[in-house]
């Protein structure tokens, strides 16, 4: 009977493994480069980190599912770009185009063109030390 359960175990513990490992892995961020403009702190908002950053999407590029621990303003300088917060429809975004993303709003962005790329600035405004974007796995 101990046999018996053990054989039971591991046959159970093997199944759960093979069921994990066949799980499709979440999609991978790609075709991005991030520069970094400007950082800096200001004394009137201790304990928090200014940033800019000019991020390029190469054609088919995308960021999947992911939130941000604060606000980040986005200001498309060329090209399109499609974001999308769970539950709404996709919104197409050109050049001159901005858009305000609370923090913890669960999203993903992509460059849908083919042939051009996708540039814009973030402006984020974050907690020293802290990561501006959490993907969700």
């Amino acid at each position: 009977m101990r046999r018996l359960l053990a054989n039971l175990a591991t046959l159970s513990a093997l199944a759960f493994c093979s069921l994990a490992a066949a799980q499709p892995a979440a999609p991978e961020r790609r075709g991005i480069t991030a520069v970094p403009l400007q950082e800096f702190d200001d004394a009137t908002m201790p304990g928090k980190d200014f940033r800019v950053q000019r991020t390029t999407y190469e054609p088919g590029g995308q960021n999947p599912r992911h939130y941000h621990p604060s606000h980040v303003v986005f200001y498309v300088l060329e090209g399109s770009g499609i974001w999308q917060e769970d539950g709404k429809p996709p919104q197409t975004l050109k050049a001159g185009d901005t858009l305000h993303v609370r923090p913890g709003m669960i999203h993903a962005h992509w460059n849908a063109s083919q042939t051009e790329k996708l540039v814009f600035l973030e402006f984020v405004i974050v907690d020293k030390g802290q990561r501006s974007t959490v993907p969700m796995r």
